[in-house]
């Protein structure tokens, strides 16, 4: 490459000069910059400090707040003995523990606060106490008794000092609060004059580099000639390389037509392979049909109808899995959609049995998905044999949600006869389809939990806390 010389000695002197003067302008904006931060972070750490500043108050005059609502709740139905007054107390009951324990997040420990906190949730107990007892007295019918305990001024006395502890605690707060405004106007000050210095120093550095380059445009000219001959081997260079890169991209395309047509091939492949197995585990459930058919033992019949029953579950779920992007991953909502449905076709065979489902479109691991369909099946088949015994007829809803804390929640609820706790725990320890439930939950980390509905049936919830849910992934019927 040609190197470019130019005479620079008559501004030797100049740009040494302005060397030494950029050097300082850099150092002032440095320290400047340095300065802003500083203060910066000043600035933040007061205004946090106002804002625990004002939370503190606020909790604190809501502490105050409650403990009269319980006082209030409390002579209000001992005076009309009627016990909607006490809605303000239950509240205020509920409520002043965790207020307190949040001041005490919010102060500083082993300080002068949160000893008047602690003094404050002592007091505030004590005065809890005693508002219990005539509440306690007054459910008793003992109101003369409550009143007498009113009348001792013992609450009085708790609910001055309780006042005391609140009044002191936001004198504490207001003075803290003064102190950091006035902090936070000199820490601005400072900040202002910071900022001006940089701008100040910012000004000296424009100054400096006009100058030179306006030295520095008398031998521009000098150096076009040599410019225009790098440009020309630049631009044939850039010819060149375009060329080549052009190249590359069309193997690039050419790659990636072969990599689109193996994904391709391998999800058509995955298809055949999953509805294979699904059409097979078919066939095995139809076998089983026709070798129950020919027994007669009922208990036989039974179990094979069981087992059919279960082997029809997976076929369904691997002739209904549609695989995702990641060819690893399906929708949950639509594979049990099509297990429910296929059980209200079989329910429907012998009586009126209705089978309602409400599914979230959740896409989860396709191994995942069997194992969830195999589980809805097992609640399923449960419901449909044993909740309506002696009648005809019935409704079961069954649903797969994310819970309000963002827990994959599946629930299977019936109208049914409901359930014995006696039986139901033998039927856990020793039924095999409890025993299937069971088993495939702990794999996500799940929590069954069965009561009596108010439809007089039985409701089941299955928390799955280490179910894994995908996120961004289309399945293959979404594509198509």
């Amino acid at each position: 490459m040609r190197l470019f010389r130019a005479d620079l000695a008559d501004i030797a002197n100049t740009r040494k000069l302005n060397a030494w003067l950029m050097a300082v302008a850099f150092a002032m904006l440095f320290g400047a910059g340095i300065a802003a931060l500083t203060l910066s972070g000043m600035v933040t750490r007061n205004t946090e400090q106002v804002v625990n500043t004002h939370e503190i108050r606020s909790e604190l005059r809501t502490v105050l707040g409650l403990m009269r609502d319980a006082e209030i709740g409390q002579r209000g139905f001992l005076l009309t003995r009627d016990a909607q007054y006490l809605e303000p107390y239950n509240e205020a009951r509920l409520q002043i523990g965790q207020r307190i324990s949040a001041l005490e997040r919010l102060v500083p420990p082993d300080s002068e606060q949160a000893v008047r906190i602690s003094q404050l949730r002592k007091g505030a107990e004590r005065r809890l106490a005693e508002v219990d007892q005539t509440v306690a007295l007054g459910r008793e019918g003992r109101f003369g008794e409550a009143l007498a305990v009113i009348n001792q001024d013992r609450g009085k006395a708790l609910m001055d000092e309780i006042r005391e502890i609140v009044d002191a605690a936001l004198e504490a707060e207001r003075a803290a609060l003064t102190a950091n405004q006035a902090e936070a106007i000199a820490s601005r000050t400072w900040l202002s004059a910071s900022i001006i210095g940089a701008l100040a120093a910012t000004i000296v550095l424009a100054i400096l580099s006009a100058q030179l380059t306006r030295r520095q445009f008398a031998s521009i000219e000098q150096r076009r000639s040599q410019l225009a001959l790098l440009n020309e081997e630049l631009e044939a260079r850039v010819r060149d390389r375009t060329r080549e890169l052009e190249m590359a991209r069309e193997m690039a395309e050419a790659e990636a037509g072969r990599a689109e047509y193996e994904r391709g091939r391998v999800e058509l492949l995955l298809r055949e392979v999953t509805h294979r197995v699904g059409n097979n585990l078919a066939m095995v459930s139809s076998l089983l049909r026709m070798q129950q058919a020919k027994l007669d033992d009922d208990g036989a019949r039974s179990a094979l109808e069981t087992a059919r029953g279960r082997i029809q579950t997976i076929s369904t779920a691997q002739r209904r899995l549609r695989l995702g992007d990641d060819l690893q991953s399906t929708r949950a909502d639509s594979l049990l959609e099509a297990v429910i449905a296929d059980l209200a076709d079989a329910a429907l065979e012998n009586n009126e049995i209705a089978i309602s489902g409400h599914f979230d479109p959740l896409t989860v691991a396709a191994r995942d998905a069997t194992t969830l369909a195999v589980v809805l099946g097992e609640l399923v088949s449960n419901a449909i044999k044993h909740a309506f015994k002696g009648r005809t007829c019935g409704t079961i809803s069954v649903s797969f949600v994310m819970n309000d804390d963002g827990v994959p929640l599946l629930t299977v609820e019936d109208d049914g006869i409901g359930f014995d706790e006696t039986e139901g725990k033998s039927a856990r320890r020793s039924g095999l389809g409890s025993m299937i439930i069971e088993n495939l939950s702990r794999q996500y980390g799940g929590e069954i939990r069965k009561w009596k509905n108010e439809a007089g049936g039985m409701s089941i919830h299955i928390l799955l806390p280490r179910l894994q849910i995908v996120d961004g992934e289309k399945s293959s019927e979404d594509r198509g």
